[in-house]
Formats: structure tokens, C-alpha cells, sequence
């Protein structure tokens, strides 16, 4: 057959050759209705056994999410699970099983499937776009309610471009991203969540008008963003040398940056940037390790509270942050204490609801609330020095005033008084209030670790979840990088060292910017240290140093970032 295209719209960059696979989810529902009065009980039984089962599965994705692709990601599902929780959601289906006899997952697929319906009929594009999250709970509620449980066969089974009508979020960031070479779809744009999901991972996907999607048979190869808006089927031979020829230089580059893993993190003119690595989980301990990192600039505890059916004691723990220790010996390892609250609530203790979780009771608002989870904390960290050998560094995450610091440090003394060990106490700086009085903690912390993500939220006063207003929501802007300049200025004037752990560090330009800044270490997830080592290895301190004065007076995010922009284009470094 021979060549032809198809209009098509690029909802996540990147060129990608290969063979169609359609995908079908293989969920299929009954349309069972008419269930007995007797039966009900255990029906709805099992409905709750099943919102049980998809929170705890939720919970678990929220963090594997958040360690690998980062919190704004993570937000996606942290919002089905806010859903799923939902009184009123659960009502309706309980309602569909107590009242009209339906079978559990025919309960399940009625109630999303019209939350979704509601949605596409919104007029806001963005509004429209959250069909898939609906669609994709009540998928997850029914492979929960299934006996097959989680053993579908992964897919695709074989290096393919898989081709859908649409993709939930669950769907894309299932698929076996080892042969997953590219997503065509027809209902989604570069605002759903899937399409955020796939630039996340780094997958190409377009979208194609849905009389088209037909067209594309399973075998038949088709090339995605080669040629603005346009999706290549059959493509002939000159064609596909093309794209082989610039997929080899791709390789070439990621094969480069690799072989940079046991290089010293050192710029032209001798000066050393710690590159750390962030961690969420005992699993990333392994990939931490193969990293090259120089340490752990942030490890989240969470989990470790997350995954239990009640408080972890002290000993579990201890011997978690043993093992941390233990992983990287020798190095810097910083313990953020456990962030829950708010908008991240532990599932065995209930909160109030508030209004604006992100203002409200999180991080050390919700320690000092209890003191007993802050004192078991603390006290664990220090067995676990003492057991490794090791000084642990502690960081206080949310932190607004000195007096919440000085009740941690409190605490720090009167644990390490009665069961020794080596710390250093931290603070987080993911508020304006934090950035612009670092000064006053001078003898409380040894360390600040910029949060980039809250503190840009907080900044701009732009929810980092809202798709409405992500073009609004920037570490570019300037008064975000005013912050963070007085903040590390600060810092190092008082005698701490200077650290940044949030998104921004993983970004090249991002990195440039703050190296500039003079921060003493960078903590990113570990698959982008490379890139950001190479920006180190290939750059004078003086330089960047330049290219943050160059910065300083510019009024936009655009114009701060076309600066970075072209240093590092200037420098062969993207």
C-alpha cells in the first residue's frame, strides 16, 4: 500500500516509528440489574471491599508516581482518589445496587460512565478532558470487583504504536513502556491527562480525527511527528531511513550521557555541584545506587506511613532508615520528615476536610499536631545513625516560622540525649515566608532545601494541578527566581549550605539557573542526572554565574527562559 497521511494534532513530542496494535480493554461488563433483595447486601459488600482495594492501589501509584515522575504527575491520581472517596460518588453506586438490584461492576461502570458523560458535555475543553479520569475509576473499581484482579498480560506484548479511540491516565501509564513506541488516539488533547502522562514518560502520542482512526489496521507502520501535524502511514523507504537516521542520533546521545554516571560532578573551572537523588521508597534505593549520585537530597518517608494499616513503630522505622543509610555508605542522606496532611491524608487517620488542603494542616503543622508521630520519628532517625555509623540530616518540610523549628530542634535534643546518634537539622524553603526570612533560622538549621514546586505554587498563587492555569504556573517567573536567589544568598551568609529538591533542579535550564545561584547541591529523580551532569561537566562556573546576572532583570518567564535557552544551545547541551 502506499504512503499516505493523516491530519493529526502532537499532544506529546518526540518521532516514533512502528506497527499499529489497536487496543480494546479487555474489562467487559454485564449489564446485570435484577439482583434479588437477599443478594444485595453482599453485593454492596463487595463494592466496598473493592473502593477498599482501588484506594489502597491509588495510594501506592500516588507515590511510585511521585518518585519517578514527579508530584504534578502523581496529582492525577491523588485527584481519582479524592473521587473514589467522594460520599456522593459512593452513594450512587450503593444506591444502584440497595435500590435497583444492579450488580456491583454494572454499579461501577453506570456511575462513572455518567460523571464522564457529564464532563464531555461541558463546554471547556479542559473540563471535557477529565471523562477519561471518571472512565478510568470505574475501570479500576471493576478490575478490583474481577477475580482475574491485576493479571492482565502486560501490553503492548510487542514493540508497537498502540492506537485507541482514547486512553485513560491508568491505561497509559500501565502499558509496558519497554515496547510502547508511540499512542495515536482520537478524543484527548494536549491537556488530558493521558497526553500529560505521555510527555511524561517520554512517549510520542498525536490525536487524529476519529473517522480516521479506522484506517489504521494492526501491522501497518505509521510515523508519528516527523512532519507538523500530520501522522505518516506506510512510509516508504525514504521516509523511514529518515527517521532511523535520527532515532541512531538520539541512541548516540543517550548511550553519551550514560557513560557519564561515574564522572565527578565538576565544571570547567574546577568548581563541584553535588548531584543528589531523589527517593520515595525502598525501591528506589537500587536505582539510586546505579545512578552515580552523590548522595540522597531527599528521601521521602511517606511511603513507609502510606503502605501500613496503622503507625509504623519506631523499630519498622529504624530499620527503613538503616537501610537507607546502608545504601549509599558515605554519603549524604537528607530525611524529610513525614509531609502528610491536607491534601495528602494517611487513610488511618481521618481528617477534617478543609477547603484549601494546600493551606491548611500539612507537613510540620500536622507533626506538631502529633507530637507522638514527630517524637517516634526523630527518635527512629537516631537509632538508625547509631546502627549505620552514619549522620543523618533531618528536614522539616512546610516550614513558616521559627518557633515551628525551634519545637523540632527541641525534640532533636531531647531524643539524641537519650539514644545518641549524629544529625543535622534542615529546613524546607517552599514558601515566601521561608525564602524571605532565612536569615532568622541561623543557628537552628544547618541546611535549606528549596522545594521549587510549592514554592513556585505559593509564589504565583496558581494551583499546580490546575490545567487551567499550568500556563500561569512557571519556576521561570521572576519572582520566583528572586526567592530562590535571596534564599541560597541567605543561606550561605549564615554559615548553611544550599540545596534545591524539587523539579526545577532536573531541568537543564532549570539547573543552569540555580548552579548560577551559587546552590551547593541539586537533588533530581535519578534518570535525569545524566542530562543535568553533562550541563555541569560542559560549563565555567563563571559562566553560569553570568547567565544568572543575565537573568536578573528580565521581566518575563519567556524572556528568562530564551536566555537559558540559548546558553545551552550555544554550549551543545540539549
Amino acid at each position: 500500500m502506499d504512503m499516505f497521511t493523516i491530519k493529526a494534532q502532537t499532544i506529546s513530542g518526540g518521532i516514533a516509528l512502528g506497527k499499529v496494535l489497536n487496543f480494546v480493554p479487555v474489562r467487559q461488563v454485564e449489564q446485570k440489574k435484577a439482583l434479588p433483595p437477599e443478594a444485595r447486601a453482599a453485593e454492596a459488600a463487595s463494592l466496598r471491599s473493592a473502593v477498599q482495594a482501588a484506594c489502597a492501589e491509588l495510594n501506592v501509584a500516588v507515590e511510585e508516581i511521585k518518585r519517578t515522575l514527579g508530584e504534578d504527575k502523581a496529582a492525577i491520581f491523588a485527584c481519582h482518589l479524592d473521587i473514589l472517596m467522594d460520599d456522593e460518588f459512593q452513594k450512587d453506586m450503593f444506591d444502584l445496587i440497595a435500590q435497583e438490584g444492579y450488580a456491583a461492576p454494572y454499579a461501577a461502570k453506570v456511575v462513572s460512565e455518567k460523571n464522564a458523560l457529564e464532563m464531555e458535555e461541558l463546554e471547556d475543553p479542559l473540563f471535557a478532558a477529565r471523562a477519561a479520569d471518571f472512565r478510568d475509576i470505574g475501570q479500576r473499581l471493576i478490575s478490583c470487583l474481577s477475580d482475574a484482579g491485576g493479571a492482565d498480560t502486560p501490553f503492548p506484548p510487542k514493540p508497537a504504536v498502540v492506537v485507541a479511540p482514547f486512553l485513560t491516565p491508568g491505561q497509559t501509564i500501565r502499558f509496558n513502556k519497554d515496547y510502547l513506541r508511540g499512542i495515536v488516539i482520537s478524543k484527548g488533547g494536549k491537556n488530558s491527562h493521558a497526553a500529560i502522562l505521555a510527555r511524561s514518560i517520554g512517549i510520542p502520542a498525536v490525536v487524529v480525527p476519529e473517522d480516521m482512526l479506522s484506517l489504521l489496521k494492526d501491522g501497518m507502520d505509521v510515523v508519528l511527528n516527523l512532519r507538523d501535524d500530520v501522522l505518516i502511514v506506510n512510509p516508504d523507504c525514504r521516509t523511514a531511513d529518515e527517521v532511523h537516521a535520527i532515532l541512531d542520533r538520539q541512541q548516540v546521545r543517550k548511550e553519551k550521557l550514560l557513560a557519564l554516571r561515574d564522572a565527578e560532578p565538576v565544571t570547567l573551572d574546577g568548581h563541584r555541584v553535588q548531584l543528589f537523588a531523589n527517593g520515595g521508597s525502598m525501591h528506589d534505593l537500587q536505582d539510586i545506587a546505579a545512578s552515580g549520585a552523590g548522595g540522597i537530597g531527599l528521601f521521602r518517608t511517606e511511603f513507609l506511613f502510606m503502605e501500613q494499616n496503622s503507625l509504623p513503630d519506631q523499630d519498622i522505622q529504624a530499620a527503613c532508615y538503616h537501610q537507607v543509610l546502608r545504601s549509599v555508605p558515605g554519603k549524604t542522606v537528607i530525611f524529610r520528615l513525614l509531609d502528610v496532611g491536607g491534601d495528602k491524608p494517611l487513610p488511618y487517620m481521618p481528617m477534617e476536610a478543609e477547603k484549601n488542603p494546600f493551606l491548611g494542616i500539612r507537613g510540620i503543622r500536622f507533626l506538631l499536631a502529633n507530637p507522638e508521630i514527630l517524637r517516634t520519628q526523630i527518635r527512629s532517625m537516631l537509632m538508625a545513625s547509631v546502627s549505620a555509623e552514619m549522620t543523618v540530616r533531618i528536614m522539616v518540610p512546610m516550614v513558616v516560622s521559627v518557633d515551628e523549628m525551634e519545637q523540632a530542634a527541641e525534640v532533636l535534643a531531647q531524643e539524641q540525649a537519650a539514644v545518641g546518634g549524629d544529625a543535622v537539622l534542615g529546613m524546607m524553603v517552599e514558601t515566601p515566608a521561608a525564602a524571605l526570612s532565612v536569615s532568622a533560622y541561623k543557628g537552628l538549621a544547618g541546611f535549606i532545601s528549596i522545594g521549587s514546586n510549592d514554592l513556585t505554587q505559593y509564589t504565583l498563587a496558581v494551583d499546580r494541578e490546575s490545567e487551567r492555569l499550568s500556563s500561569l504556573y512557571t519556576e521561570f517567573h521572576p519572582a520566583v527566581l528572586s526567592l530562590m536567589r535571596k534564599a541560597v544568598q541567605d543561606a550561605h551568609a549564615c554559615g548553611m549550605e544550599a540545596g534545591v529538591c524539587g523539579e526545577f533542579a532536573s531541568k537543564p535550564e532549570g539547573a543552569a539557573l540555580l548552579a548560577g545561584f551559587g546552590f551547593d547541591e541539586l537533588s533530581m529523580s535519578p534518570g535525569m542526572l545524566p542530562a543535568v551532569k553533562e550541563l555541569i561537566l560542559g560549563s565555567a562556573v563563571l559562566e553560569l554565574r553570568q547567565l544568572a546576572a543575565q537573568v536578573e532583570n528580565k521581566r518575563t518567564p519567556r524572556a528568562v527562559f530564551e536566555v537559558v535557552s540559548a546558553y545551552l544551545d550555544s554550549k551543545g547541551l540539549r
